[in-house]
C-alpha cells in the first residue's frame, strides 16, 4: 500500500512543482522553506523507483525492465550542476542574503521546471503538454505586461503614445516589481516565445496526419476539422497579442534580435528550391533597408543610441552611453570577484558603492548589467558564466543534432519529420533571439520570467531525447546508416 502511494505522488512531481511555485517566486526569510521542494522531490523519485523495483523482484516477467534514473540523463546535466554549485558559492560571496534570495529561489524553480519538462517530455503526449505550459505562461507574462508594465517613462516612438496612455496600469506592489514592469524584461521574456507560437501557427495549417481507415475518417473528419479549425483561431489570436505587447514594449534590442533571427531562419525553414530565390531576395531587402538608413541616419542613430545627450544629462538606462559605462562596471566587478561572483542580485548595491558610476544618476536603480553574460558572471563568477555559455551551446548542439536526425526519415514518418523540424527551428528561434537581445539588455538568471527559459531548454532536451529514441527504433530500418551517409527525404 505504502509503495503504491509513493508511485501515485511521485506521478503528480508536477503538481507539487506548480503548488510551490508560488512561494519560490516571491520568497522571504519565512518562505524559505519551500526551496526543499526540489531536493524533497528528488528523495520522492527515489524512493518511488526502490518501490518499483520492489514489485519488479516479485514480478517475473517484468524483471527484464529496466528503471529509469532519479534524474533523467541529458547533455546538460554537468552544467547544471557546475551552475548550481556556484550558486551555493555566490551565498558565501553575498553581503546579504536578503537581496540575493529571491534570484536563488528563482533559479531552483527553473531547474525543477527544467527536469520535469525532460521527465514528462519523455514522450510526445508529455512534451506536448510542456508546450502549452510555455505558452500559457508566455500568454500570462503578456497579460500582466499590459496591466502592469511602467510604460510612460519609457516611450521611445511616438505612434505608441495614443494606445500607450490608455492602459491601466493595475498591477503594482509585487516583490521586486513594486512600481511596475519594465517594459525591457517584459520584451525579454516574450521573445522566448514569439518564434515557437509562430511556428505552432504554421503547424496548425499544415495537414494534420491521415487517419488509418475510411470509416473512420468518415465517422471523425468534421470533428478534426473544427477542432484544428478552432486551434488555429486561438493560436493566430494568441500571436497577434503576443505580438502587440512586444511591439508595446519598445525594446530595441529585442526589435533587432527577433529581426536577425527570422531572417537567419527563414531560408533554413523554406524548401531547398526556394531558399536561393528567398536569400537573395533577402539580399535586396537588405540594400534596400542600407539605402533608407543611409538617408535617415540622424533619426536611426538617436533611435538606436536613445535620448539625446545634451537635452538629457542624466543619461538614463535608455541610451547606449549608459550601458556602455555600466559595462565597464561590470568588467571591474567580475576582475575583483572572478572566482565566487559578487553574489546573485548584488550588482545594484555594490556598483554605486565601489563602481559609482559618472553618466547615470544615482537615484537610478540598475537592476542589472544590462548584459545577460556579464551578469552571470556578476552573480556566480567566471565558471558561472562558463556554465551559462554551455547552456546555450549544449541546446543548439541538441537542435542541430535533432534536425539532423529528422532529415533522415523512414516511409509513413515524414509528417511528424516536418512537425520536428518546424518545432526545432522555432525553439531554435526563441533562444537565439533572446540571446542576440541579452547582449544589450537581460532577464538574470533567477528573474521571474526567466522559468521560460528553463522550459526552453527541457523542451529542447526532451525533443532531443525523443529523436535518439526514434533513431534507436529505427535501426532495424537501417536508419543510422542512412544518417552516416547523408541520406534524406527533404
Amino acid at each position: 500500500m505504502v509503495n503504491r502511494i509513493l508511485i501515485f505522488l511521485d506521478r503528480l512531481h508536477w503538481l507539487w512543482l506548480v503548488l510551490t511555485a508560488p512561494f519560490l517566486l516571491f520568497p522571504s526569510p519565512k518562505r524559505s522553506l519551500a526551496m526543499l521542494v526540489i531536493p524533497a522531490l528528488f528523495l520522492l523519485r527515489w524512493l518511488a523507483l526502490k518501490a518499483k523495483q520492489k514489485d519488479i523482484r516479485h514480478d517475473t516477467l517484468a524483471r527484464t525492465s529496466h528503471l529509469p534514473p532519479v534524474i533523467p540523463y541529458t547533455p546538460l546535466n554537468g552544467v547544471l550542476l557546475l551552475m548550481m554549485a556556484m550558486v551555493l558559492v555566490s551565498l558565501w560571496a553575498t553581503f546579504d542574503i536578503n537581496y540575493s534570495l529571491p534570484k536563488i529561489s528563482g533559479m531552483l524553480l527553473g531547474m525543477g521546471a527544467f527536469l520535469a519538462i525532460v521527465r514528462e517530455g519523455e514522450n510526445p503526449r508529455g512534451w506536448m503538454f510542456g508546450l502549452l505550459a510555455f505558452l500559457v505562461i508566455g500568454l500570462l507574462i503578456a497579460t500582466l505586461g499590459v496591466f502592469g508594465t511602467n510604460w510612460f517613462p519609457f516611450n521611445k516612438i511616438a505612434i505608441f503614445g495614443p494606445i500607450i496612455i490608455h492602459l491601466p496600469r493595475l498591477i503594482t506592489g509585487l516583490q521586486g516589481a513594486e512600481s511596475g514592469f519594465h517594459p525591457n524584461e517584459v520584451a525579454g521574456g516574450l521573445i522566448w516565445v514569439l518564434p515557437v507560437i509562430i511556428v505552432v501557427t504554421i503547424i496548425l495549417f499544415l495537414r494534420h496526419p491521415p487517419i488509418s481507415t475510411e470509416a473512420v475518417a468518415l465517422r471523425k473528419d468534421w470533428k478534426t476539422k473544427f477542432r484544428v479549425i478552432g486551434f488555429i483561431i486561438l493560436s493566430l489570436g494568441a500571436t497577434f497579442f503576443l505580438t502587440m505587447v512586444f511591439l508595446l514594449c519598445q525594446s530595441r534590442g529585442g526589435y533587432i534580435g527577433l529581426a536577425i533571427t527570422f531572417v537567419m531562419l527563414i531560408p533554413v525553414a523554406l524548401p531547398p528550391k526556394w531558399r536561393w530565390p528567398s536569400m537573395a531576395l533577402l539580399a535586396l531587402i537588405a540594400v534596400f533597408m542600407g539605402i533608407l538608413i543611409a538617408s535617415h541616419w540622424e533619426a536611426v542613430r538617436v533611435w538606436l543610441t536613445g535620448s539625446n545627450l545634451v537635452a538629457d544629462p542624466a543619461l538614463s538606462l535608455n541610451t547606449l552611453a549608459g550601458r556602455v559605462e555600466i559595462w565597464s562596471r561590470a568588467i571591474f566587478g567580475i576582475q575583483d570577484f572572478p572566482f565566487t561572483g559578487m553574489g546573485m542580485n548584488t550588482f545594484r548595491k555594490v556598483a554605486p558603492v565601489l563602481y559609482p558610476l559618472f553618466n547615470v544618476s544615482p537615484e537610478i536603480d540598475i537592476g542589472h548589467a544590462h548584459n545577460e553574460f556579464l551578469q552571470a558572471a556578476l552573480d556566480l563568477g567566471i565558471p558561472g558564466l562558463v556554465a551559462f555559455l554551455a547552456l546555450y551551446i549544449g541546446s543548439f548542439w541538441m537542435l542541430t543534432d535533432t534536425w539532423r536526425t529528422t532529415r533522415c526519415v523512414n516511409p509513413g514518418t515524414e509528417y511528424r519529420s516536418l512537425v520536428t523540424r518546424f518545432l526545432v527551428i522555432g525553439l531554435g528561434g526563441g533562444l537565439l533571439a533572446h540571446l542576440l537581445y541579452g547582449l544589450t539588455d537581460a532577464v538574470s538568471l533567477g528573474a521571474k520570467p526567466g522559468i521560460l527559459f528553463w522550459i526552453l531548454l527541457g523542451l529542447i532536451t526532451a525533443l532531443h531525447k525523443q529523436t535518439q529514441e526514434q533513431l534507436r527504433a529505427g535501426d532495424n530500418h537501417g536508419l543510422s546508416e542512412k544518417l552516416k551517409k547523408g541520406y534524406y527525404h527533404d
